[in-house]
């Protein structure tokens, strides 16, 4: 008696490994595509900072903010300025809110100078311009809003005019906390004293949550 070996055949498997290849290939070609026609998120333009920027006339603006401790309180505009061409320039500020509305006030930026409005050392007495680590000249000043009719987290118009040309952001309110804890409005929006400088932490009814990076004390719950 002859024993027949059925010999099986491997077509079937090779063609099931076959199939699955060219499904991996092609989802892997189709995620390339989205990587390939897809914008990279780094080369999307972002404010680095907690305000906002712009440029107006050739001045540029940077992290621009409002400091106050809550709604219908005063606050102080926080702001830097760079003049980085080689003629100088007269910048107007407004900060655009209905109800306490400070008049505008002009700055003027030397060539290659840079103004920061809110330093609290432009309300002491000896308040002069400097030269920072790059050379370039360095100067400071003071903007009160007497009364910021919105709470920290929401925005208030500000505008810039240089030449002519004017340019509006939408600055968010931020509370006096952290980096911002100096920030405090002077005793009077139009006689500065050496108490804004002095004040280093929040105001008692001002709630400062934790740091970034740290954790929450137990306290805090």
């Amino acid at each position: 008696m002859k024993l027949r070996l059925r010999r099986t055949s491997s077509r079937r498997p090779v063609a099931q490994r076959s199939a699955f290849a060219v499904v991996t290939l092609a989802a892997t070609m189709g995620v390339a595509g989205c990587a390939v026609f897809s914008p990279a998120t780094v080369l999307k333009p972002y404010e680095p900072s907690d305000g906002t920027g712009t440029t107006v006339g050739g001045v540029t603006v940077r992290n621009t903010l409002v400091v106050s401790s809550g709604v219908d309180e005063p606050g102080v505009l926080s702001v830097v300025l760079v003049n980085p061409g080689p003629d100088p320039a007269t910048v107007s500020v407004s900060v655009d809110v209905d109800a306490g509305a400070p008049a505008a006030q002009s700055f003027f930026l030397a060539p290659g100078s840079s103004l920061h409005l809110g330093d609290p050392s432009a309300v002491a007495d000896d308040a002069a311009a400097t030269d920072d680590d790059s050379g370039t000249q360095s100067q400071v000043g003071w903007v009160q809003v007497p009364q910021v009719p919105v709470t920290p987290g929401e925005t208030v118009p500000v505008t810039f005019r240089v030449d002519g040309q004017a340019q509006a952001v939408q600055a968010p309110v931020v509370l006096p906390c952290f980096e911002y804890a100096v920030i405090t409005p002077t005793a009077a929006a139009d006689t500065p004293t050496d108490t804004a400088s002095a004040s280093a932490t929040p105001s008692p009814s001002v709630t400062c949550g934790p740091a970034v990076g740290e954790e929450p004390s137990a306290a805090e719950g």
